[in-house]
């Protein structure tokens, strides 16, 4: 099919993780560029210039799948950009389903680049995956006033031209509309949105991912106006009732993100070095998992506030969940790798 360094590490792994099986779940990067500036962006500080080269993704994917270290239990192709800011998107997508193939996939767009071209192309990847289009609010007003003037319009537009290319015959890609709850009432909302959210496969609502770690509702669309005004939100009204957990959050240990030149953090919320665990370009799979896991470790040990860069995140505590550890059990009828709270 054809389709048109610094590194810093700061935790080592303090035995041989070679032994062990651990579930990972796995973000990968395939730009850092972004076509738009959203207000509750949680990335957009690591917004940058990166994409991801085909052929180093397939290599990265080579030793992950390849690897008897880890598990890939599931895969976002997007993190810190916007996945379609990279003109080989649909050829990254079919390396990493070709190669992890038994791995649910799933992207987020914002939609204004569904374009009929580009939906053909993605179209065309002989593989399942899901594809969510990100909406904010339920309205022109509210969306405009996070993602930017005109957005609204261009994301309805991008959404439409996806469900109608690909029909009624879903065949191997399911389509979802991922929605940041802006506290609006169902009368306000959009009837063009309703009409596309009722022809989508799944519908996810979900408050916003605020700076802090924490999701938690807006409390007044206000708060949007400016970067300084959900500040003050933040600081005056949000972070004061929510406490910082003292444990290790799900996240830690058993997520790695990986940027487009092979840098990998250990949360889709860190930034710079203090949260790189490795290169997964140019070290093993197996030695970035062991430093991964002795973070989370450590955290649990010493307490979240050990670590600076989590000291200050309201992420709740989370442990691997019962059925993923159920599962590995079952793996070869042995006993998983231990589990840290």
């Amino acid at each position: 099919m054809t389709i048109n360094g610094r590194r810093c590490t700061l935790f080592k792994p303090l035995h041989d993780q070679s032994d062990q099986i651990h579930p990972i779940w796995l973000w990968l990067d395939p730009t850092t560029r972004c076509n738009l500036s959203c207000r509750l962006c949680y990335t957009k500080q690591s917004h940058g210039k990166l994409d991801l080269e085909p052929d180093d993704l397939e290599q990265v994917l080579i030793k992950l799948a390849t690897s008897s270290a880890m598990k890939v239990k599931g895969i976002h192709l997007n993190w810190r950009g916007e996945p379609l800011m990279n003109p080989y998107f649909a050829e990254l997508l079919a390396i990493t389903r070709r190669l992890l193939p038994h791995s649910p996939l799933q992207w987020h767009t914002n939609g204004t680049l569904l374009t009929p071209k580009r939906v053909k192309e993605i179209l065309a990847v002989p593989y399942s995956h899901t594809i969510y289009v990100s909406i904010d609010g339920g309205n022109q007003a509210s969306h405009d006033l996070n993602r930017g003037e005109g957005s609204f319009q261009k994301t309805m537009r991008g959404l439409r031209t996806l469900l109608d290319l690909r029909g009624r015959d879903h065949g191997h890609v399911r389509v979802g509309v991922y929605q940041i709850d802006l506290n609006e009432p169902l009368e306000d909302y959009d009837s063009e949105f309703l009409e596309l959210v009722a022809r989508v496969d799944n519908h996810v609502k979900v408050t916003p991912l605020l700076p802090g770690g924490a999701h938690h509702k807006i409390r007044e669309l206000d708060d949007l106006e400016s970067d300084e005004a959900l500040h003050r939100r933040m600081s005056q009204d949000i972070n004061p009732s929510l406490p910082v957990p003292t444990g290790a959050c799900f996240w830690a240990g058993h997520t790695l993100c990986m940027a487009p030149d092979g840098e990998t953090s250990i949360c889709v919320i860190s930034h710079g070095a203090q949260g790189v665990v490795g290169n997964l370009m140019t070290e093993t799979a197996e030695t970035v998992v062991g430093r991964a896991v002795d973070f989370r470790r450590r955290m649990a040990e010493d307490g979240r506030q050990s670590i600076l860069l989590c000291a200050g995140c309201r992420k709740p505590e989370g442990e691997i969940h019962a059925k993923h550890t159920a599962a590995l059990r079952r793996a070869d009828g042995r006993e998983p790798a231990r589990q840290y709270a």
